[in-house]
């Protein structure tokens, strides 16, 4: 039987039930992403059974997920699916949780916020809304929510979520202790992208590889190699993480149309310089006006004209 003779089941369902669970489990930042990608009720309440994602959500939770625009159907389902209460959370109805520590990163996976709008780390791995053909194969990572890097090509792990998570996780260790830049690095045939710390450390943060240029080839504005697409990684990292991590003004991708919105949420950022927790960020992001969400939405999704970010060799 055809996949296309069975219109009442969205292709993406078919795909993520084979799937293992626990990788295609979606938070509440997801579902918020996933229906404002306007995508139906049915398609998320049906990932939402598929997957057995859990949700802890206080009265304060659900009126903000109606302002992100989540319908009621998909509320309710959120609802009537809780996430266990770990013994050392207060209950929801308790009032608010406390501001995430600066050494909360390091304690979590870098996944997804299964346990309401209020906690969770700076980078997470999140499902990238994107209308085509193959639209369940894209992940984003994201910091507090705002699309980092865009991820293709699953580049050997079990899926480009699962890829995503993994660098939400590097970048989340890194955060809480960390001071540096990212560069790219091109070693043989690799080009990555790595943290140069200020203590001569360099983890690889990623690596290029040909999915990924083949998949900005296809959308960008721009002739794009593995060195291009590599320094333009490490362009967004090092601005967003700026932004985030460094509390300091982005430098990067400011001249460029979409990246000018990177100044503007840099000043909305209000707290001193140094690790922050992500509230602060989305908190910054909500108070943008659409057409500055709107271009740090585009803003990964192509390579710039004329970025000119050099590209180390390793022997």
């Amino acid at each position: 039987m055809k996949l296309s003779s069975l219109p009442a089941v969205p292709i993406l369902i078919l795909l993520l039930a084979l799937l293992p669970a626990s990788l295609a489990a979606i938070s509440v930042f997801d579902v918020i992403r996933l229906s404002q990608g306007r995508y139906s009720d049915e398609e998320i309440i049906r990932l939402i059974q598929t997957t057995d994602s859990r949700f802890l959500l206080s009265a304060e939770d659900t009126v903000r997920l109606r302002k992100a625009g989540v319908t009621e159907a998909v509320i309710r389902e959120m609802l009537s699916r809780p996430a266990p209460q770990r013994e050392s959370e207060p209950a929801a109805s308790e009032g608010a949780a406390s501001p995430s520590r600066p050494g909360a990163a390091a304690e979590s996976s870098g996944d997804d916020l299964r346990h309401g709008l209020r906690a969770g780390p700076l980078f997470a791995g999140s499902p990238y809304p994107e209308r085509s053909a193959d639209r369940h194969a894209h992940a984003a990572v994201t910091l507090a929510g705002i699309d980092v890097l865009i991820v293709r090509d699953q580049a050997g792990f079990s899926s480009p979520l699962d890829r995503a998570r993994a660098v939400a996780r590097i970048l989340n260790n890194l955060a809480a202790s960390a001071s540096g830049r990212f560069t790219a690095r091109a070693a043989g045939r690799d080009t990555k992208v790595t943290f140069e710390g200020s203590g001569g450390a360099a983890p690889d943060i990623i690596t290029v590889t040909p999915a990924d240029v083949a998949a900005y080839r296809a959308g960008g504005r721009s002739p794009v190699s593995s060195a291009t697409l590599a320094s333009f990684w490490a362009a967004l990292l090092n601005d967003y993480w700026a932004i985030g991590v460094a509390g300091k003004p982005p430098r990067y991708l400011v001249e460029s149309p979409e990246g000018q919105a990177l100044d503007r949420l840099s000043a909305a950022v209000r707290v001193p310089a140094g690790p922050r927790d992500a509230a602060s960020v989305r908190a910054a992001l909500e108070s943008l006006g659409r057409t500055d969400r709107e271009h740090l939405r585009r803003l990964p999704t192509a390579v710039p004209e004329g970025l000119d970010f050099p590209v180390r060799r390793t022997p």
